[in-house]
Parts: C-alpha cells; sequence; structure tokens
C-alpha cells in the first residue's frame, strides 16, 4: 500500500487498498449476489456494483466491511455512469484470464486494469477524512510562476479540479493539462523548471487537496 504523505497523523493519511482487502471485498460481494442472481442474471450485479460504488459513500457492502471504497483520481465520488464503465470494464479482468487484476501489483496506486479504463482507485475508508467540512483550500487556486532567460516562462496553476502547466516562449506557447494524482505520484515533475524547493511546494497543496476531498 502507498501513503500519499508519510508526515501526516495516522488518522489523515491517505491508503491504497491492498490485493487481499479487495480481494476479500468482492468474494463478501459473490456470496450476496449468489442467490438474486439465480432470478436476474448479470443486472443485479450491475445495479449492485453501480449503485453503490457510485453513491457518496462510494462502497459495496463487501468494501464496507473491509474498510474501503472507491474514488476517482481527484478523489472525488465516481457516480452512477462512471461507476457503471467500471463494472463493465471489470469483464475485461476475466477476458485477460485475470491479469487485469495483477496489473495492481505493478504500479503505484495500487489500480487494477478497470480503475485505469475508468481513472479511479480504490483506497482506505477514513472517516475523519470524509466527514470534514469543506475547507478555504478547496475554495482556492494557487499559482506559480518560473522566468527562465528574456523568451521563455513557465507558470502552472492547481484547484480542486487538477492543473495546468503553460510553457510560454518567443515561438508559441504549449498547455498541458495533468491531475492531483499525477502529481502526488511524480508522474508530473516541474523540478528542473521550479526547483525542488517549489516542487514540493506544488505536492503538498495538491495532496491537502486531496485529502480535503476524500
Amino acid at each position: 500500500m502507498t501513503i500519499l504523505d508519510q508526515s501526516l497523523p495516522t488518522s489523515q493519511k491517505i491508503v491504497y487498498a491492498s490485493f487481499g482487502e479487495r480481494l476479500v471485498a468482492r468474494l463478501i460481494d459473490a456470496l450476496i449476489l449468489i442467490l438474486p442472481s439465480i432470478f436476474l442474471p448479470f443486472i443485479v450485479s450491475w445495479l449492485y456494483y453501480a449503485a453503490l460504488e457510485g453513491s457518496e459513500r462510494g462502497a459495496t457492502i463487501g468494501k464496507r466491511a473491509m474498510g474501503i471504497r472507491v474514488v476517482s483520481e481527484e478523489g472525488q465520488s465516481i457516480g452512477f455512469g462512471t461507476a457503471t464503465g467500471r463494472f463493465f470494464g471489470n469483464l475485461l479482468n476475466i477476458f485477460t484470464l485475470f491479469i487485469g487484476y495483477f496489473l495492481m501489483l505493478f504500479n503505484a496506486r495500487n489500480q487494477c486494469l478497470h480503475d485505469l479504463i475508468t481513472s479511479t482507485v480504490v483506497i482506505k475508508d477514513n472517516p475523519v477524512m470524509r466527514t470534514q467540512p469543506v475547507t478555504q483550500t478547496q475554495q482556492k487556486k494557487r499559482s506559480w510562476t518560473a522566468k527562465v532567460g528574456d523568451t521563455e516562462t513557465h507558470f502552472v496553476e492547481i484547484n480542486t479540479d487538477g492543473g495546468r502547466h503553460w510553457h510560454r516562449t518567443a515561438s508559441g506557447e504549449q498547455v498541458n493539462d495533468f491531475t492531483l494524482w499525477q502529481l502526488t505520484d511524480g508522474m508530473v515533475d516541474f523540478t528542473a523548471e521550479f526547483g525542488t524547493e517549489t516542487f514540493q511546494e506544488m505536492k503538498q497543496y495538491a495532496e491537502r487537496i486531496l485529502r480535503e476531498k476524500a
């Protein structure tokens, strides 16, 4: 399991669900669905996962029992539509001879194939974080500017929806969007443009937003 910020108190850490936790949760859900699926095969399973994982709680009965839940890569509830896509995406794990499930062992956010397809993650359910009121951090956005010489400028803005990087030179401007998860996991790196200290400040700000949104 990967913890985004090791310096946080235990009650406020964001922790990705482990392979074992997710497996046990799925087995619990499978037992619950055995009888209903006899009468309405497939439809019951779809509505069960889509309704519960798409709810504000983001968890099936099995996931609640294991203390885990599903959120978007930005830390928000995924809704019925994304939960439906996640359910059908899960079928690809079966079609790939279950290899899709084992992908979580080889990426930083413990994502299976259906997680990657729908840009979702499964994390430990932290009631302290989930019930915290929205703070001013979520209402604001922050930006950083770095000027390189007379003709080159880098500008980064981070808000509750993600971030954007502008690279302006004499020949034009290039704009790239990124998610908060990509920043905190090091998938985007602005150390070369802004320096180590400023880049760490960006990551810490993004992590704070994710904690408050979780």
